[in-house]
């Protein structure tokens, strides 16, 4: 009986260009507040994805009249609707799937705008999974959320099975703590001298960059520096 290969993607800045997303969004919100872009950008830096604290500062220091949560529900729907349609990571992924992968979405954050995502850059149609912490109360890095993609997949932590993505403490470490081989998506922030989580390292921000070669990469055999399952 063959076993299936089994691949788990983050969302955000791994499958999808979130950071033109907010970009785009941010051109759009200047324009209709006023706010400068450049403001935006260093408040989203500073607040690292924390929105709440992101939309309390621009309400505070800018006199936007709105509701945090008015503007951060506004912000979630528009910034996933504005996410680019990418055929170099779509093309990437098909190839996966005709060459026999399971393939499954383990995302932090809101199902509505998570799922937009997924349609906007039709890559939906892919996924045999898609779990998102907003629908469960459960968050990356924590393992469980790891182990529910890889039970709808009917798959198991394992020499075939690994985890892709753009971030070290959430990605690769719960990844690791759930027994998969992580592949992280290091784009041009420097590789790790040392790698104390044993994980495959990739340059390229974005997975698109890799299309050719992705499906090779990936294959567990592959990877000789990858942790053993727990």
């Amino acid at each position: 009986m063959t076993v299936r290969r089994t691949a788990l993607f983050d969302l955000d800045n791994t499958l999808t260009d979130h950071t033109t997303a907010f970009a785009l969004w941010a051109a759009e919100f200047s324009g209709a507040t006023g706010v400068p872009v450049s403001c935006l950008m260093k408040a989203e830096a500073r607040h690292d994805g924390a929105r709440h604290r992101f939309f309390e500062e621009i309400k505070n220091v800018f006199g936007v009249r709105e509701s945090i949560a008015s503007l951060h529900g506004a912000y979630r729907q528009r910034s996933a609707e504005l996410v680019p349609h990418r055929p170099e990571v779509c093309a990437a992924v098909k190839a996966l799937v005709k060459d026999g992968w399971r393939l499954g979405v383990v995302t932090n954050g809101a199902p509505d705008a998570q799922r937009t995502k997924l349609e906007v850059v039709q890559l939906d149609q892919y996924f045999g999974s898609v779990v998102i912490s907003g629908e469960y109360g459960v968050h990356k890095p924590d393992p469980e959320l790891f182990r529910l993609a890889l039970d709808e997949l009917e798959a198991h932590a394992g020499a075939r099975t690994a985890m892709v993505g753009d971030c070290l403490a959430t990605d690769v470490e719960g990844g690791s703590r759930a027994g998969l081989h992580t592949v992280w998506v290091a784009g041009k922030r420097a590789r790790l001298p040392s790698d104390p989580m044993h994980t495959r390292t990739v340059g390229g921000r974005r997975l698109g960059a890799h299309r050719r070669s992705v499906p090779r990469r990936v294959r567990p055999r592959s990877w000789s520096r990858s942790r053993s399952p727990a």
